[in-house]
């Protein structure tokens, strides 16, 4: 069998497992808005600023 290429990254990108993980695990359970000054705030900026 031939491995499939993928050509059409302007249109969408595959998604690594390793970001599906992640993503999955911050929209459980950091759901903060990231320019609010409370925790739950800081918290998601804190995680957009590490995985930016």
């Amino acid at each position: 069998m031939k491995t499939a290429i993928y050509f059409d990254n302007a249109a969408t990108t595959p998604i690594r497992n390793e970001v599906i993980e992640v993503m999955t695990d911050v929209l459980k359970n950091n759901f903060g808005n990231a320019s609010s000054s409370h925790s739950f705030g800081r918290s998601s900026k804190s995680l957009i600023e590490k995985y930016r």
